[in-house]
């Protein structure tokens, strides 16, 4: 059985056994892969409807929060984004995963950080933080329907049908080459230790390597972005042995390197991955 978490004071803990559990796909089933939702609530309920009539299962390549369309920039708009995710997680009945995006980790720093600061008595947000926050970011939301049972179910990266899934994509350097002699080997162990890696961010905002900012997206301590932050345009290669699927990098449509996609449109298509056809780009 996996550990619950407790979110007392707006903290994420979990008990000593690690949660290694994921969503399984099933190998007959087809799975719908989800760009970027950026609050986008017509873009979110269309591909989910796209997913119940094909009978597939759903991934999401997450950034749910912040929209990039000014019709959905509101408060209003954020916390109904919030309320449909877990919603959707209980209603899909084809089963349904959800990756973190780095405008989601930004979202629930802020959140705990404002959190911890009512708590003390500070009623306004340092000027630090009120500078980073979008006019719709009240992300007070996010912890109000994310409780810690839904989170502790996100994950970083995922294998579907012979992709590896994440919100932006895997450079080398972030890949357990010494983990296993073969790429099965090596994928587990990948897989394995993301899972570790948003756990431990849960649980005490511990960042890993694999939450780095590349220069591409103005970093600074590392010299490429990890599964959060890599760069589509600038920094992905495909050049793992399995090909992938990201979101992340915004474009006018899908993109394609190699056997790799980029599937972020600004919210107009979606990838249908199916056992025995491969990868479908489909439009949302």
């Amino acid at each position: 059985m996996a550990c619950a978490f407790a979110l007392w004071p707006f903290r994420l803990t979990f008990c000593n056994k690690p949660v290694l559990s994921s969503f399984n796909f099933s190998p007959n089933r087809p799975v719908l892969v989800v760009p970027d939702v950026h609050q986008d609530l017509g873009f979110l309920e269309r591909a989910v409807t796209i997913a119940a009539q094909e009978g597939a299962a759903l991934v999401f390549l997450g950034d749910y929060v912040d929209a990039t369309n000014p019709q959905w920039r509101s408060a209003a708009a954020l916390r109904a984004l919030a309320n449909a995710l877990p919603e959707i997680a209980e209603s899909h009945p084809h089963g349904c995963l959800f990756l973190a995006g780095n405008h989601d980790v930004i979202a629930l720093q802020i959140a705990l950080a404002r959190a911890s600061q009512l708590l003390a008595g500070q009623v306004e947000l340092p000027a630090a933080v009120q500078a980073a926050r979008l006019p719709d970011g009240d992300y007070a939301a996010l912890l109000a329907a994310w409780p810690s049972a839904f989170l502790e179910t996100w994950r970083l990266a995922a294998t579907c049908h012979g992709f590896l899934i994440s919100h932006a994509g895997v450079a080398r350097r972030f890949w357990p080459w010494t983990a296993a002699a073969d790429t099965a080997g090596q994928t587990e162990a990948f897989i394995r230790e993301t899972t570790l890696a948003w756990l431990g961010w849960i649980e005490n905002e511990t960042l890993s390597p694999f939450f780095a900012v590349g220069p591409a997206r103005g970093g600074k301590l590392s010299p490429i972005g990890g599964p959060l932050w890599l760069d589509w345009d600038e920094e992905f290669v495909d050049d793992l042995a399995l090909p992938q699927l990201v979101g992340h990098t915004r474009g006018n449509e899908p993109r394609r390197k190699y056997r790799s996609w980029c599937l972020d449109a600004r919210q107009s298509c979606a990838g249908l991955l199916e056992p025995d056809l491969g990868l479908r780009v489909i439009k949302v």
